[in-house]
């Protein structure tokens, strides 16, 4: 059965009044006794009505007029019934009111020549929001949505990559033909290097709210904590070899030439002692281009251990700077802990410790793996299909 909007036209003097009410059933007529005094609770007095159907979509809408105002109803004018009238055959609704714009938005129509409009708007202006190409064209923002979801026009997301310099792009050429000529000679050839990078930890790290989810029947409020005025935090370095995380070594305070040293030649050794001695080796150690790593005295070090095996900003195998989209800890790593970090803020230092250790122990094998070998190998490719340009953007 249809709903049927039952809207009173009362005559007072020069004035109408207007009070809608919605019934189901059978004809509104049906519902009023032109001989009765009481029209649907209201007291009329005599009454006289005139019958009026206006069609709107598939609704049916009947006006019925009567002669004398009621009280507690509310009053129109003559130009407020013809807006009303206006109203519901725009939107269907009395409730819903709009300005101009938004009026002829819902009563354009959508044809192919509108389609062209949206289309080549959104080629020529490919940043526009739904809404800023909607009141452009003058259609509803929904149904530049329809538009744009029919001929498969999806929104993406900007990638964030790193800025290179002039000469960054050959240098990185040539180290990505250094490595695949080694894995051609040797397609195991990445799992004996050992990839290592440092990184600062704080309390008020960025947290990743697209990550964060509460779900609940009722809004529960929920917050996170900040305090920017009092910072705490941790540097961490970490490496990767084959499908182990090697470390979390911490220490505090500014990494320099003599403090990487003492790691270096005190600290790194023991958390190398469980690795198999073949790949130890064979190891080809690899760090950026951090100051503290190009001091004369960590030059030498890493010359005395490693020979030709070790990759620098000025080792025997060149590391291109600014390259971090081919190291794992960066592209995979580094964001993996902060991520299970910041996901429920630490108490303290030492809590924050323990919540870097413990997200380090639960990664897999496989997940190490993938990373360290698998995904170095793709970017790899890309990044030189790419003439040494930025590529993260097309992997993703």
């Amino acid at each position: 059965m249809p709903v049927l909007i039952d809207i009173h036209l009362v005559e007072l003097a020069d004035d109408l009044a207007v009070v809608g009410v919605a019934t189901t059933g059978s004809l509104l007529e049906d519902l009023i006794d032109p001989e009765l005094e009481q029209v649907d609770g209201q007291m009329y007095g005599e009454t006289t009505t005139k019958t009026i159907t206006l069609f709107v979509g598939s609704c049916r809408i009947v006006v019925v007029g009567v002669g004398i105002l009621a009280s507690g109803m509310v009053r129109y004018g003559l130009d407020g019934v013809l807006s009303l009238e206006n109203q519901i055959r725009t939107y269907g609704s009395f409730r819903n009111r709009g300005n101009r714009r938004q009026i002829l938005q819902a009563q354009a129509e959508v044809n192919e020549e509108t389609e062209i409009q949206v289309l080549a708007y959104v080629q020529i202006n490919p940043r526009s929001s739904i809404r800023h190409v909607a009141n452009e064209v003058g259609i509803n923002p929904r149904k530049v949505h329809s538009i744009l979801k029919k001929f498969k026009i999806r929104p993406y997301k900007p990638d964030l990559v790193h800025h290179l310099r002039a000469g960054d792009s050959e240098r990185r050429l040539l180290f990505i033909a250094w490595v695949l000529v080694k894995i051609e000679d040797n397609p195991q050839f990445l799992k004996y290097v050992l990839w290592t990078d440092e990184s600062k930890f704080t309390n008020n790290g960025v947290i990743n709210k697209q990550n964060n989810r509460f779900w609940a029947s009722n809004n529960p409020h929920w917050a996170f904590e900040t305090n920017f005025q009092t910072v705490w935090g941790t540097n961490v370095w970490c490496g990767i070899l084959e499908d182990s995380i090697i470390g979390p070594y911490f220490y505090d305070g500014t990494l320099n030439g003599r403090r990487y040293l003492d790691f270096l030649s005190n600290h790194l050794p023991p958390m190398l002692e469980n690795v198999p001695l073949n790949i130890r080796e064979n190891l080809f150690f690899q760090q950026d281009g951090a100051p503290a790593h190009n001091a004369i005295i960590v030059r030498q070090y890493l010359n005395d251990q490693f020979g030709n095996n070790w990759m620098g900003t000025n080792g025997s195998i060149p590391w291109p700077a600014r390259s971090p989209d081919l190291t794992p800890l960066d592209f995979f790593l580094w964001g993996h802990l902060k991520t299970v970090v910041y996901a429920d803020p630490p108490i303290n230092l030492q809590h924050f410790k323990q919540k870097i250790t413990k997200a380090c122990s639960k990664l897999t094998k496989e997940q190490i793996t993938a990373a360290s070998q698998d995904e170095v190998n793709r970017r790899l490719q890309s990044c030189l299909l790419n003439n040494g340009e930025n590529f993260e953007q097309f992997i993703r």
